[in-house]
């Protein structure tokens, strides 16, 4: 549910009723196509919408326009149902067809998303493909259920349809049936995953070609390999917090099956013969036979540790390794949008962007309401500087954008609201583009958490976050930069993307945890500073661009860091040429060759 002035683009509106038995396809279309690069949500009221052929987003007038900044948005997995029909022609052929399909490469397909709703998928449609889906830099689907009868359907999630989809946030997956439950290939540009359950599937749970594949809490209930990671390619995985189970003991296949590089950590499979086949034919590292539990470990077992005294070692060999314990992100409740929030420009605020609309978002953060939306199809200016105080629990800008011409910073502050109303507990900010910042990337949005209280920022491209306090940081399907300065903060990054040169994340005394980091542009990766506590797993590196000598893609200053699943594409032949560099109490040790997993001190 959505504000009526939020500027939602609402599908019944151009004639897709739920319910009727009515083909949806052409209106459902026709809302898809009536804001191509908008920013602008396409909504599906609750109930079941019939569609007889491939949903595609919208093309504009310009190639640069197409495909991208449109989210299909449902009011919940069990309530908005787009369903194929049994039978229906158009997807009982031989190709494959794609249910929704949300464009093709290059990697221009900006801020996409698929929210909240099931794609059901009839009897009798061989070719179906639930969702062929691609995003770039800041983009995601959350919250979905993508399912399909027994015998029908080829894919359930399909992200090796095209190349350079990615860097993109998968959370809160369930894909039952077809014949693949998820695929993804190519080489560019990484891909995060949490929560996912898999189930049913005809020939393999998740096939893994050539892509970099993040990952932590997969389920999955199969008769045939949950993971397939295939060989003669790049592509390598990190899988951790998971459990995998055989539906038949007696099956020859086993539960993980990798021909290329796997990182594990906290894995469980149970109900095959053999857990994991490892058959890398260059460094295979043999088969777990019957159920495994495994604790942390990887395929190749290149774990760098520069103050160890090791070279090429396993985890038993490098003694403890300490991991940050995870926290999940909380949840803020929504609210009555016609009742709790509050529109910006009902405070003055420029719908056009030409004027700064700071003041007007102070006066409504200051309202004493618990949201403030930007509604869709408005593009705000913000320059100088708001505080975030009182009992505002949320900032959602509808996916529209704004920007700066001098500079903006967002203060989470405590205890000063002008009439001393209680501060919220939890901030979320979610939902935004900085569109200047992601064009040039200068003036961006600067959110300073110098407060106790919990920050999310979510879903939003061109944002600098700044912990200056004590509250707790989470960040989630964001483009952007971080930099913790007061020691003892803790930061749980889901899909991180830094596109900016110089460095990109910095921790100064802090506890730093990441799922998921792509990073492009010449610049440090990772600094971690002055007693500071890193533990990512799953680090791209693009670095086309090409890269500085002597510049180390991660610095380590007497500080613990544990890097796990370090990956690089370069196609100019100027990769990374200075991987580590690591100080420990006067002591300087550099790092030139690259390492799946690096643990310091």
């Amino acid at each position: 549910m959505f504000p009526d002035r939020g500027g939602i683009v609402d599908v019944r509106n151009f004639g897709a009723f739920a319910d009727d038995g009515v083909d949806d396809t052409e209106a459902i279309q026709a809302a898809l196509d009536a804001h191509p690069n908008g920013n602008r949500v396409i909504y599906l009221p609750p109930g079941e919408y019939e569609v007889s052929n491939t949903l595609r987003w919208p093309i504009g007038a310009e190639e640069g326009e197409s495909q991208k900044r449109t989210i299909l948005q449902g009011a919940g997995v069990l309530h908005s149902v787009i369903r194929v029909p049994d039978g229906t022609s158009a997807f009982s052929g031989r190709e494959p067809k794609a249910v929704i399909w949300t464009g093709a490469m290059p990697a221009n397909r900006l801020r996409n998303a698929v929210r909240d709703l099931k794609i059901a998928v009839g009897a009798e449609n061989p070719a179906a493909v639930g969702l062929q889906f691609n995003a770039s830099n800041q983009g995601c689907v959350r919250n979905v259920v993508i399912e399909a009868e027994a015998d029908s359907g080829v894919t359930g999630l399909d992200l090796g349809y095209t190349d350079e989809i990615g860097s993109l946030f998968v959370q809160n997956l369930a894909v039952k049936g077809f014949e693949y439950g998820i695929s993804t290939k190519w080489p560019l540009n990484s891909i995060t995953f949490e929560n996912v359950v898999l189930r049913d599937q005809r020939r393999l749970g998740w096939w893994n070609y050539h892509q970099m594949v993040f990952l932590r809490g997969l389920v999955s209930y199969n008769w045939v390999p949950a993971i397939y990671n295939e060989r003669d390619s790049w592509g390598a995985m990190t899988v951790m917090d998971s459990q995998i189970i055989g539906l038949e003991p007696n099956n020859a296949d086993p539960g993980i099956a990798n021909q290329r590089q796997m990182y594990y950590r906290n894995v469980e499979v149970a109900g095959y013969n053999r857990a994991i086949e490892n058959s890398d034919r260059n460094r295979s590292q043999g088969n777990w036979i019957g159920a495994a539990h495994l604790i942390e470990d990887t395929s190749h077992r290149n774990v760098v540790s520069q103050f160890r005294h090791l070279d090429e070692s396993t985890f038993a060999a490098a003694g403890e390794v300490r991991h940050l314990p995870v926290k999940e992100t909380p949840i803020v409740p929504w609210g009555d949008p016609n009742l709790e929030w509050v529109n910006i420009l009902d405070f003055g605020a420029d719908a056009t962007g030409e004027t700064n609309s700071s003041g007007a978002l102070q006066r409504a953060i200051d309202s004493g309401a618990h949201t403030v939306y930007l509604p869709g199809g408005a593009r705000f200016r913000f320059d100088g500087e708001v505080q975030i105080r009182g009992p505002v629990r949320r900032i959602i800008g509808l996916e529209g954008s704004c920007h700066s011409e001098s500079g903006a910073t967002w203060r989470l502050v405590d205890g000063q609201h002008p009439e001393g109303l209680e501060d919220a507990p939890e901030v979320v900010i979610e939902r935004l583009e900085n569109w200047k910042a992601l064009r040039g990337g200068e003036l961006e949005l600067v959110v300073q958490s110098e407060s106790a209280r919990t920050l999310v920022v979510s879903s939003a491209i061109g944002f600098r976050v700044l912990g200056m306090g004590r509250g707790d940081i989470f960040l989630e399907d964001y483009c952007g930069h971080l930099e913790l300065q007061n020691p003892g903060q803790s930061a749980w990054c889901r899909q991180i993307t830094c596109r900016r040169k110089g460095s990109k994340i910095r921790n100064c005394g802090g506890n730093l945890w990441i799922l998921g980091m792509r990073a492009e542009r010449t610049g440090t990766l990772i600094e971690t500073l002055d007693g500071g506590v890193t533990d990512a797993t799953g680090i791209f590196v693009y670095s086309n661009q090409g890269w500085v000598d002597e510049e180390p893609a991660f610095f380590i200053r007497n500080s613990s860091a544990v890097l796990s699943g370090i990956s690089e594409r370069n196609f100019n032949r100027r990769p990374v040429s200075l991987w580590f560099r690591e100080t420990q109490g006067g002591e300087t040790r550099e790092l030139k060759s690259p390492a799946w997993v690096y643990l310091s001190k």
